[in-house]
C-alpha cells in the first residue's frame, strides 16, 4: 500500500516542542510544574534563527495547556492576517502600497502628495508621515528609497591558520561592585584557536589596537581581521594602522548570523565557563588582573579542550599543526613603528601645536609652518615630529610655568659708568700688579714664540 509522506513540523515547532521537553523532563524527575517552568524560564535556548534567547514562564505555560490539548501539532504559531493601520483609511493604505511597489524609489511625502492628487486625501499634512511608514512596514513593504543591494549569506572557513582571525568584544561584570568590563578575544578561524585576550572597561580603539599588537608579537600578521563593527574597530587610528600593517579588514554586517556564527559559539562558551563567575567579592576587577585570568583560561583550558568542529581535535593541536607559515615581527621596533599615526598641524606664532586639546612646544623656527606629527596610538602623549633630520619627542607646555616667567629677553647687564674715582682705581691696580698679582704683573708666555734670553 502507497506510504503517505508526512511534512515535518516548521523550526518554530520544533522549538517550542524541545523547550516543553526540559520541563517534562524536570517534571518526570519530580519536581513540580511551577518550579520547572521557572527553572526553565531562567536558562538560556538557541532560538529558531540560531540566536541565545530567553523563554518568559507565561509563554512556557500556554504552550503547555496547548500541548496537553492537542498534542504537538497544536504548538503551531497562530496566523494572523497582517494588519496595516487602525487610524489610516483602507483605501488610502491599499493606494500608499500599490504606488510604493510600482515607484521603489518614491519616498512617503511624494506618495502623500499623489494621494492628493487622486482626492483620497485634501492636504498632505492631514496623515502625518510616520502614520504612513509604519502601514507599510506592517504590510512588510520595503520603503526605503532605490533598489536593495543583493545579500551575499555565504557560509565561509578559511583552511589555514592566521589567514581570517575573528575580534569580538564580549561585555561582562566583574568585582563586587559588579564593574563593567570587556574583553576583546582574537579567534583564529581555521584553528578556533585563541592566542590573545586584553579587558578593558570600555571597547575603544586603543584597546583593540593593544590586543593586535600582542597578537602580532606572538603569532605574527594576518591576512583579514573580521570584527562586529564595533566602534573601536571603524575608529580612524584602527584604519590607519591596520593600514600600515597591510592587514585587510571587514567589518560584520548587522543581522547576519552565518558570519557571527563562529564567535557567538565562542563568546556562549566562555560565558559559561568563567565570565559568569566574575562578578564576586574575591575578584579583583583590575583589567590587568582579569586579563592575567582570561589568558589563563584560554592557554591552560579552552585551547586545549577537543573542539567538536575539529574532529576532537583541541584547537591549540590544529594550530600547531598547520603547515602554513607564520609572519612574525623579528624586529620588534619595526612592528611599533607601525603603531605610529601621521597628523599635519599648524605651529603658533609662540612655538605651539595643538592636539586632542593639549598644547606641545616644537622646536624653535617652525612658527607659522605645516609640520607632521607621529602619534602613537597605544600612548596617546607619545608624539614625535622630524626635525633637521631627526625624530623629536614633544611635551606639553607648561603653562604655570609660563604665567610665572618674565616676558621678553633679559636686557644685558649695563656697564658701570667710568667715574674719577674708577679711574684713579684703575691705574692704582695697574701700579701695584707686580705685588697683588700672582704673575707679578707680566703678560703670559706664548708657547709659540721662543723667549728672549735663548
Amino acid at each position: 500500500m502507497p506510504v503517505s509522506l508526512v511534512p515535518p513540523p516548521p523550526d518554530a515547532v520544533l522549538f517550542r516542542f524541545a523547550v516543553l521537553s526540559k520541563v517534562r523532563i524536570r517534571v518526570l524527575r519530580g519536581e513540580d510544574l511551577a518550579v520547572a517552568v521557572r527553572a526553565v524560564a531562567a536558562d538560556e535556548h538557541i532560538g529558531v534563527d540560531q540566536r541565545p534567547c530567553h523563554v518568559s514562564t507565561r509563554t512556557i505555560y500556554r504552550w503547555w495547556a496547548a500541548w496537553v490539548a492537542g498534542g504537538v501539532p497544536a504548538l503551531a504559531p497562530a496566523l494572523r492576517a497582517p494588519r496595516a493601520s487602525d487610524v489610516l483609511d483602507p483605501g488610502l493604505v491599499a493606494f500608499l502600497v500599490a504606488e510604493k511597489r510600482a515607484d521603489g524609489r518614491a519616498s512617503i511625502p511624494e506618495l502623500l502628495r499623489r494621494a492628493v492628487d487622486v482626492g483620497l486625501l485634501q492636504r498632505p499634512a492631514d496623515v502625518d508621515r510616520t502614520t504612513a511608514w509604519r502601514a507599510l512596514r506592517r504590510l512588510d513593504v520595503r520603503t526605503r528609497t532605490g533598489t536593495a543591494p543583493p545579500l551575499d549569506s555565504r557560509r565561509f572557513a578559511k583552511e589555514n591558520r592566521m589567514q581570517i582571525v575573528l575580534c569580538d568584544g564580549k561585555h561582562f561584570r566583574a568585582g563586587r561592585q559588579g564593574l563593567r568590563r570587556v574583553a576583546l578575544f582574537f579567534i583564529d578561524d581555521a584553528t578556533r584557536y585563541v592566542p590573545q585576550v586584553v579587558v578593558g572597561p570600555s571597547e575603544t580603539a586603543v584597546l583593540f589596537l593593544r590586543g593586535l599588537h600582542r597578537v602580532l608579537e606572538r603569532v605574527g600578521k594576518m591576512d583579514v581581521l573580521y570584527d562586529d563593527h564595533g566602534s573601536g574597530f571603524t575608529a580612524d587610528d584602527s584604519h590607519a594602522v591596520l593600514t600600515n600593517l597591510d592587514i585587510g579588514i571587514v567589518h560584520g554586517t548587522v543581522g547576519y548570523p552565518p558570519g557571527r556564527g563562529k564567535v557567538e559559539r565562542f563568546n556562549r562558551t566562555a560565558e559559561e565557563a568563567i565570565l559568569r563567575f566574575l562578578a564576586r567579592d574575591e575578584v579583583d576587577p583590575d583589567c590587568m588582573a582579569l586579563e592575567l585570568r582570561l589568558a589563563h583560561y584560554l592557554e591552560h583550558d579552552y585551547n586545549r579542550q577537543p573542539h567538536s568542529s575539529l574532529a576532537k581535535q583541541t584547537p591549540e593541536a590544529r594550530f600547531l599543526a598547520d603547515e602554513r607559515a607564520l609572519r612574525p615581527y623579528p624586529d620588534g621596533e619595526e612592528l611599533r613603528r607601525k603603531f605610529f599615526v601621521w597628523e599635519e598641524r599648524v605651529v603658533s606664532n609662540d612655538h605651539v601645536v595643538s592636539l586632542d586639546s593639549v598644547f606641545y612646544e616644537v622646536p624653535l623656527g617652525l612658527a607659522g609652518q605645516q609640520v607632521r606629527i607621529a602619534r602613537d596610538v597605544l600612548d596617546p602623549k607619545h608624539l614625535l615630529i622630524e626635525h633637521e633630520g631627526t625624530s623629536i619627542r614633544l611635551h606639553p607646555v607648561d603653562l604655570h610655568a609660563n604665567a610665572r616667567a618674565r616676558r621678553g629677553r633679559t636686557p644685558p647687564p649695563a656697564e658701570p659708568p667710568t667715574t674719577a674715582a674708577g679711574a684713579a682705581r684703575s691705574g692704582a691696580d695697574r701700579s701695584l700688579a707686580p705685588i697683588t698679582q700672582p704673575d707679578g704683573g707680566f703678560p703670559a708666555a706664548d708657547p709659540d714664540k721662543e723667549p728672549p734670553w735663548t
